[in-house]
């Protein structure tokens, strides 16, 4: 059988016709409306006069704008001619967010970049110039073979027998009902037991930190919290919105383990005091509820990690105080939010608002800690369960990540645990069940230099930050049994993920599910303990080598993990 060679980018070129992708950015809505029809074309890059390329306008943004205008209150006349009169720079995607690809690139890596990135259209950069845009559709009408798709046989193969619905077809209301109409956990609640674990840089001290154990000396590792530039936290608040009108809130009482001096595991990490008359209290995570009746679908759990950025340090500026700040304006936004549901309780108003999203978390808190004046910068995630729809969403900032392993055999596995891995190397996981069902991307501008949100008003220091509208948004699914784990990039630098899952199978087979916070000191100790070793290329190593970098051994940080176990409501 003859082998195919690799389908690269400029084979896909040499398949398409040449149209003109470009139009002016003077250009309007209805403008460009025209000019995707009259070209066939799903996306045009817009230029300047000088023929400069200044974004990307695509066929999803002339939806989004007749979506937005057309079910708004605006007069018919005004909806009328807003397609004529709105210019697309006012809605495209500039330079500075486009993503693309090079004429060498093979056409699988630009599916991998679609998927990624959640985008359809791909510029090609060859040498400072546009030679084209490429869709996923080029990418499969070039990935066919001539002979398979033309001819008799093809037609037969393919297509007779398949064209025309057979009379009497119907819709099936499972596809297109309610996800917890679909839901194999159908009227399912689910709740989380929460741990989380940290440690310093092992050479970190008050005054810096040594490049080296030589240097560092003899001393003990660091274990002084005080120290670390991550950040944390995990908090269940209560939702007033679905409380009884009778129901008396009082404020939370919150324990950040990231604040605890003896670093101890924090099963619970908030409190939460509720009653009708007499106050009583429900615990997360506490195996004896006081109250089963606010136990059910009366709070949102939220998790969340920072890490801020090192190299401030090299000019005069301390790394924590931008992400530690970050993340107790995190929490004040979460804590805010809560407070404003209570105020609407008795409104007309108060079935219409959603708990407050992640990616809203970190863009509120980003602007008050910019408003304020920190200097400094951090990565950050930052996830919230919905308890009822078994929805996990998060948003990430960098190379903080997130990822949930789940056992296959469950009876209500998800697709996702279908395209996971194992391996087959640890003696835990070659007889577990354990997989990877899902995990986050984590963002580079280039190696070792993660999407960062910052501020700076000292001269001659970084300042090109990401906005929270970089971050990766995502929901995903997640079942009663499942780990769910929200970490720094001490832990990724350092573990390779079948070593995370060979760690959470040892875990499960040593002890009881409920003590969770071993698990999360389980895996930052064998972090750092990985990030000391020089002989064993760490997973940081690896892509160093791969950016011509000479690395070897482990990458020593600070290390945060916050893990979860998912569990039924009781």
């Amino acid at each position: 059988m003859a082998i195919r060679p690799k389908l690269r980018v400029s084979d896909v070129l040499e398949t398409m016709q040449v149209k003109n992708f470009t139009i002016p950015q003077s250009a309007s809505v209805l403008d460009a409306l025209s000019h995707l029809i009259d070209q066939s074309l799903a996306s045009s890059l817009v230029v300047n006069n000088e023929n400069e390329i200044l974004g990307i306008f695509t066929a999803r943004d002339i939806l989004k704008c007749i979506q937005r205008h057309y079910s708004s209150s605006d007069s018919r006349t005004r909806r009328d001619t807003f397609l004529a009169e709105t210019k697309i720079k006012e809605l495209m995607t500039t330079r500075n967010h486009l993503v693309y690809c090079s004429p060498s690139d093979s056409a699988r890596r630009c599916r991998e970049i679609m998927f990624q990135c959640k985008i359809r259209n791909l510029p090609v950069i060859d040498n400072g110039e546009v030679r084209g845009i490429i869709t996923a559709k080029n990418l499969a009408d070039a990935s066919f073979n001539i002979i398979d798709t033309g001819g008799k046989k093809g037609f037969i193969h393919n297509v007779t027998g398949r064209r025309g619905l057979p009379e009497g077809t119907r819709i099936n209301q499972d596809a297109i009902g309610s996800r917890q109409n679909r839901s194999p956990q159908q009227n399912m609640l689910l709740d989380m037991e929460v741990a989380s674990f940290a440690l310093p840089h092992p050479f970190k001290r008050p005054e810096g930190v040594a490049m080296s154990r030589r240097l560092y000396g003899a001393d003990e590792l660091s274990t002084d919290m005080e120290l670390c530039e991550d950040a944390h936290f995990a908090l269940k608040v209560v939702d007033p919105l679905t409380l009884p009108s009778n129901a008396v809130i009082a404020n939370p009482d919150i324990l950040n383990a990231a604040e605890s001096a003896d670093n101890v595991r924090i099963k619970d990490e908030s409190r939460k005091v509720i009653g009708w008359g007499a106050p009583e209290v429900v615990e997360v995570g506490s195996t004896e509820v006081v109250s089963p009746t606010l136990s059910t679908s009366s709070s949102h759990i939220y998790l969340c990690v920072a890490d801020g950025v090192g190299s401030w340090r090299q000019f005069g500026v301390d790394p924590r105080a931008y992400s530690h700040r970050l993340v107790e304006n995190a929490r004040k936004v979460i804590e805010s939010d809560m407070q404003h549901r209570e105020l609407i309780r008795h409104s007309p108003f108060d079935r219409d608002l959603d708990a407050v999203h992640p990616l809203d978390v970190i863009m509120d808190a980003w602007n008050m800690t910019n408003s304020e004046g920190v200097v400094g910068s951090s990565t950050i995630c930052v996830a919230t369960l919905d308890r009822k729809l078994g929805q996990l969403s998060y948003s990430n900032i960098g190379d903080c990540g997130l990822l949930v392993i789940r056992h296959i055999d469950n009876a209500q596995v998800g697709y996702l645990a279908k395209k996971s891995f194992q391996s087959n190397s640890s003696a835990h996981t070659a007889h577990s069940d354990l997989h990877i069902a899902f995990l986050s991307q984590q963002q580079l501008k280039s190696f070792n230099l993660p999407y960062q949100l910052g501020f700076t008003n000292i001269e001659n220091t970084p300042n090109a930050f990401e906005s929270p509208t970089d971050a990766d948004t995502a929901s995903i699914s997640v079942l009663p049994g499942d780990i769910v784990i929200l970490a720094t990039d001490g832990l990724f630098d350092n573990m390779e993920m079948e070593e995370i899952v060979a760690e959470v199978a040892s875990w499960e087979e040593n002890h009881s599910v409920t003590e969770i916070g071993v698990l999360a000191e389980q895996l930052v100790q064998k972090a750092r303990l990985l990030s000391l070793d020089k002989h064993k290329d760490s997973p940081f190593a690896l892509l160093a080598k791969e950016n011509d970098i000479m690395w070897g051994g482990g990458m020593p940080d600070d290390t945060t993990v916050v893990v979860a176990r998912v569990t039924t409501a009781a």
